[in-house]
């Protein structure tokens, strides 16, 4: 973890030293949106249209629980400050269950909501959501809910 947070600051402090123009094209990093937390790619359509995929292949000793999901993301111009981008998204996703107890089963899950991104050294972006969302975890079952979302992406222009 110390040698990824090393990583992390040494490209921040080269690319703050060399960044001119914050493009935003592609990044790839990691997102978290309560419970679901996975590796996630950006492509930036145009200046405002952003798709975003993000995969979390993980699992807890007998309990597996994969999510793979895409969103667009809406990002608002912000003439005052380039590196402070406010955004709209929406997305949907599938889930896949297994446990010991039940056959492996899969679910939709959806979520909206707005976000803010600060660019760091023009090529490493911070982002917080807020939104709401319903995940399904059986046929009848689902939570749904206001939750909290995070992500770092390393843009390549």
């Amino acid at each position: 973890m110390k040698k990824l947070l090393f990583g992390l600051v040494a490209l921040v402090t080269i690319n703050a030293a060399s960044a001119q123009d914050v493009k935003k094209t592609f990044g790839i990093g990691f997102q978290s949106s309560f419970p679901i937390y996975g590796v996630s790619a950006k492509y930036a359509v145009t200046d405002q249209s952003v798709i975003q995929a993000t995969i979390a292949p993980f699992g807890a000793g007998a309990v597996k629980i994969n999510f793979y999901g895409a969103r667009y993301v809406h990002r608002f111009t912000n003439e005052s400050n380039e590196n402070l981008l406010p955004y709209l998204f929406a997305g949907g996703g599938l889930i896949t269950f297994s446990s010991p107890l039940s056959k492996s089963s899969n679910f939709f899950s959806y979520s909206a909501g707005g976000g803010v991104e600060y660019i760091v050294g023009g090529a490493v972006g911070l982002s917080l959501d807020l939104g709401y969302g319903k995940l399904n975890v059986t046929n009848d079952v689902g939570v749904a809910g206001i939750f909290l979302g995070a992500g770092i992406h390393y843009y390549i222009n």
